[in-house]
């Protein structure tokens, strides 16, 4: 539904201050009273006409306009590919978790977790060399470019950290480097690993919402 535009907005403020003022007179006869209704009645109709003003959005060109949605979609074509990267990422974390799990569980042997966490580990070297050519649009805004730099940034750290926790639960389950020779234990030293390691999440939510909030288009009438 449409918003009124400014010249309703103020017809309607000043038949409500009207109506208002012309019942007022016939609840508080008594003049001090009523003048101070009036205040009180102006005051909240001029209160409400400049929040409205306030709240109106500047008007935008037809270039500006075009230059906006050009950048949406070189943004939207980016972010979906980056979208990618995120998948990968959680499913390495699938991988890395039921490795432990089955190892736990006595369903494979150390020499299979290491031989899976040495094939997850070279798969995850695999994404940070991706992510390490991942590079903003060029297309973007000085503001949006340097929102969707710091987007990679903390993505890089996180994959670092997630290389990071893999290579160190793979050299702990290498059956040459293990001290101990009882399974409960050994389950114990990768466990132990993959809580003190394990990096906190990706939050990247703020980068998106300032993103989405620049490149939004103020409601045309």
């Amino acid at each position: 539904m449409d918003l009124p535009s400014s010249t309703a907005v103020k017809i309607i403020l000043a038949v409500f201050i009207f109506l208002a003022i012309a019942g007022g007179w016939q609840y508080f006869p008594k003049r001090k009273i009523f003048l101070l209704f009036c205040l009180v009645i102006v005051s909240a109709g001029g209160i409400t006409f400049s929040l409205q003003q306030k709240t109106a959005p500047p008007p935008i060109s037809d270039e500006q306009k075009a230059a906006t949605l050009l950048e949406q979609q070189h943004f939207i074509v980016w972010y979906t590919d980056y979208k990618k990267n995120i998948d990968v990422i959680h499913n390495h974390w699938q991988q890395y978790h039921q490795i432990l799990h089955d190892f736990k569980a006595d369903i494979i042997s150390l020499q299979t977790a290491y031989s899976r966490l040495k094939h997850l580990q070279d798969s995850s070297n695999q994404l940070k060399t991706a992510l390490n050519q991942l590079e903003p649009p060029a297309s973007l805004s000085d503001a949006n470019y340097e929102l969707t730099a710091t987007i990679i940034k903390k993505t890089r750290a996180y994959v670092d950290r997630q290389y990071e926790v893999i290579t160190n639960t793979r050299d702990a389950a290498d059956p040459g480097k293990q001290t101990s020779t009882n399974q409960p234990d050994q389950a114990r030293q990768l466990e132990r690993i993959m809580i003190m390691d394990s990096p906190v999440n990706l939050n990247i939510s703020e980068e998106i919402s300032q993103i989405k909030t620049a490149m939004s288009l103020p409601e045309e009438d």
